[in-house]
C-alpha cells in the first residue's frame, strides 16, 4: 500500500510541475520555429491579433522604440515598451509580440506587429516586422 501511495504522490508532482511549466510559457499555440540560442528563428509564425490580449495595440513612444538593442533584458524591454500583447508570458519564453499603431498623418493610423526572439539568456536579440515596412515607422 505504501508503493501505491509514494506512485501517486509522484505523478501529482509531476502533473503540477506540468501545469507550472504550461502557465510560465503562456496559452500560446503559436511559436516560431527553429528558435536559435543565438537568439534567430527559421521561420517565424506570427499570432492572429484577435488572440491578443490588447487587440488594440498601442501607440510606442518612438523614442523608446528607437533605444531597443540586442542584449536588452525583458525587464527593459517591458519599460521601454510595455508588457507584450499576446499571452507569451514573462519566464521561460523566448519571443514576445507586440501591435503597434502609428498615426501618419491626419486621422490615417497604420497598424504595425513587432517580434522580439530572445537568446537562450533570455536577452533580446533579434527584432522583426509585420509588414517589413513598418520598420521606418521608428524614424
Amino acid at each position: 500500500m505504501a508503493f501505491a501511495g509514494q506512485r501517486a504522490s509522484r505523478i501529482c508532482i509531476a502533473a503540477i510541475g506540468v501545469a507550472a511549466l504550461a502557465a510560465l510559457q503562456g496559452c500560446t499555440s503559436y511559436v516560431s520555429k527553429g528558435i536559435t540560442d543565438d537568439g534567430k528563428a527559421e521561420e517565424l509564425v506570427w499570432p492572429a491579433e484577435r488572440n491578443a490580449r490588447q487587440p488594440e495595440g498601442s501607440f510606442p513612444n518612438r523614442d523608446n522604440l528607437r533605444a531597443v538593442r540586442p542584449g536588452d533584458t525583458k525587464n527593459q524591454l517591458y519599460e521601454l515598451l510595455g508588457r507584450p500583447h499576446f499571452e507569451e508570458g514573462m519566464f521561460a519564453v523566448r519571443e514576445w509580440d507586440y501591435i503597434f499603431r502609428f498615426r501618419s498623418g491626419g486621422d490615417e493610423v497604420a497598424t504595425c506587429r513587432y517580434k522580439v526572439i530572445f537568446d537562450r539568456d533570455y536577452k533580446a536579440q533579434s527584432f522583426h516586422w509585420l509588414p517589413a515596412a513598418c520598420a521606418g515607422q521608428a524614424s
